[in-house]
């Protein structure tokens, strides 16, 4: 048995050799927590100064992603494409505080359209519709509206804390990372996210490969020599990403809300609200204990590349269903149904900056967009950012945390004026989205050939949303794919050139590589069975 008298042997041995015993000197243990919460503490302080000194910022963040988290169909993924090109004018950390801000904000003003209208904010929020909808006929919207709203802040609160917590740890963790560790954690997230978040997993892997294949466009950071630029200069540093967002999701989004041919973008009559906070505050404090099992499941499917909001959502409505004496009262208006999914759903925020910051792989597409924001604000995605970016990864934290507990805030303040901008008439609503869309295109570098780019993917996006295959996959590719190019050159150059020593050689590869056919397989094996199921 081996002693170890410091936090950075005691994890290195667990991963080198898990089943070693391991004893502690207890006064050393004592000294080690202490230096770890001291860091913590100085680095928390630092933080926290900064999203106090850019509450401005912050403040901008959520009400644009309040605004546009509204508007069915306009969910993160948007509210950040539009919001981006908007950030190249500002400091890091002042851009990074709003963008926070922005993904604060969204999960939650989409429940309350759910809770008032029937019509939830983004697909995270379908959960919350059934039972938030029947509060509301029931003349219990305000009730409806402060359980959603206290179990989203608390949720999100609980989910950073503990990413918070996590990151000294994480630290240690990733600096056994090399660059073939990282080449194949990226792999990883390209291959098998498609089948993660696509129903059709064989038009993700497609789509998956179209986005790395248009990554790809620009002069080789290795020889030099342009790739698929046709001759046009501009298109020697690559495809502008805000264009490519821009008319992939913001654009597209914006032809399919036109084409619903409503005059306002959903119908219904002026809302009043009705119920009680205190009550509301009674429901979540009476079953605190729901509350966390659902915001723990929201942490843990949220650290998973893919799962999204929506899963987290429903998995958590089915386990208060489970864990309830009165099943039979889901659907019909109870309370339980709006504090289970929705504590999830912001929960599930802080869940995906586990593999989003500390391993450079985007747990959804607002996460993707969110890295590609990192990029152009000169910070690379992976996991060195723990270790180079630290007070960086404390900010976009304590933000997210923040801007939830102000967007719930908000929200109670002003949850009968929310729905206001489902009323504004389709075209004139449209029209400003539009406008403010390509102007953002035009602010990055002021090339026509980006409004070019915007165009085409528009297109492509519109093609895709009719024929109902998931676009995120395209991101992720599109977003990773530089990385992976990166970390593959680089792995081939420490190895001297050898390319199967670099990627196959050390342990932690090997471990990777395993996991990787493993999950692999068990996504593969599945539907293989169902087809043979249906054809023979």
């Amino acid at each position: 048995m081996r002693v170890y008298l410091d936090w950075t042997s005691m994890v290195e041995a667990l991963l080198v050799s898990p089943v070693d015993p391991i004893a502690v000197d207890p006064i050393v243990l004592q000294a080690v927590v202490v230096d770890y919460l001291s860091w913590l503490a100085e680095k928390l302080s630092g933080a926290a100064s900064v999203v106090g000194d850019n509450f401005l910022f912050l403040l901008i963040g959520v009400v644009a992603g309040m605004i546009i988290g509204t508007i069915p169909g306009m969910g993160g993924t948007v509210v950040l494409t539009i919001l981006l090109p908007f950030t190249l004018a500002l400091q890091q950390y002042e851009a990074f505080v709003l963008l926070s801000g922005a993904v604060g904000a969204t999960t939650f003003s989409g429940s309350l359209t759910a809770i008032l209208i029937n019509t939830p904010g983004s697909s995270s929020n379908a959960a919350t519709l059934i039972d938030g909808y029947p509060m509301t006929q029931k003349g219990q919207s305000e009730t409806a509206i402060t359980v959603s709203a206290i179990s989203s802040a608390t949720g999100a609160v609980l989910a950073a804390s503990v990413f918070i917590l996590a990151i000294p740890l994480m630290i240690e963790v990733v600096l056994l990372f090399g660059p073939s560790e990282i080449f194949w954690i990226v792999m990883f997230a390209i291959v098998i996210i498609p089948f993660v978040v696509a129903d059709r997993p064989l038009f993700g892997i497609l789509t998956g490969g179209l986005g790395a294949l248009v990554a790809f466009v620009g002069v080789s950071p290795q020889t030099g020599e342009p790739r698929f630029t046709f001759g046009i200069l501009t298109l020697n540093d690559g495809i502008e990403l805000i264009a490519m967002l821009i008319g992939f999701f913001a654009i597209a989004e914006i032809v399919r809300i036109a084409s619903l041919g409503r005059n306002t973008i959903v119908d219904f009559d002026t809302v009043e609200l009705a119920g009680s906070k205190m009550e509301g505050l009674r429901i979540v404090l009476r079953n605190k204990w729901l509350w966390l099992r659902c915001s723990l499941i929201g942490l843990l499917i949220g650290a998973i590349p893919g799962a999204g909001g929506s899963a987290a959502g429903f998995v958590a409505y089915a386990h208060a269903i489970q864990s309830s004496p009165d099943k039979e009262t889901f659907g019909k208006g109870n309370p339980l149904g709006i504090l289970a999914p929705e504590s999830a759903n912001d929960a599930k925020d802080g869940g995906q900056l586990f593999p989003t910051l500390g391993l450079g792989i985007p747990g959804s597409g607002t996460m993707a967009v969110f890295l590609g924001a990192m990029l152009m604000h000169g910070v690379f995605p992976g996991p060195t950012v723990l270790t180079d970016n630290t007070e960086l990864v404390l900010i976009i934290a304590l933000s997210i945390l923040c801007s939830n507990i102000l967007t719930s805030v908000i929200g109670l303040a002003v949850a009968n004026k929310a729905t206001y901008v489902l009323q504004v008439p389709v075209p004139l609503l449209l029209t400003g989205i539009t406008v403010l869309s390509l102007t953002s295109v035009l602010i990055v570098r002021n090339a026509a050939v980006d409004m070019l780019v915007t165009v085409v993917f528009a297109v492509l996006g519109i093609i895709l949303v009719y024929l109902e295959i998931n676009r995120i996959p395209f991101l992720i590719a599109f977003v990773l794919a530089g990385i992976l190019e990166r970390q593959y050159h680089l792995a081939v150059q420490f190895a001297g050139g050898d390319s199967m020593g670099a990627f196959f050689g050390a342990p932690l590869d090997k471990l990777l590589i395993g996991i990787f056919v493993v999950s692999l397989v068990l996504l593969i094996i599945p539907r293989q069975k169902l087809l043979q199921r249906f054809v023979g």
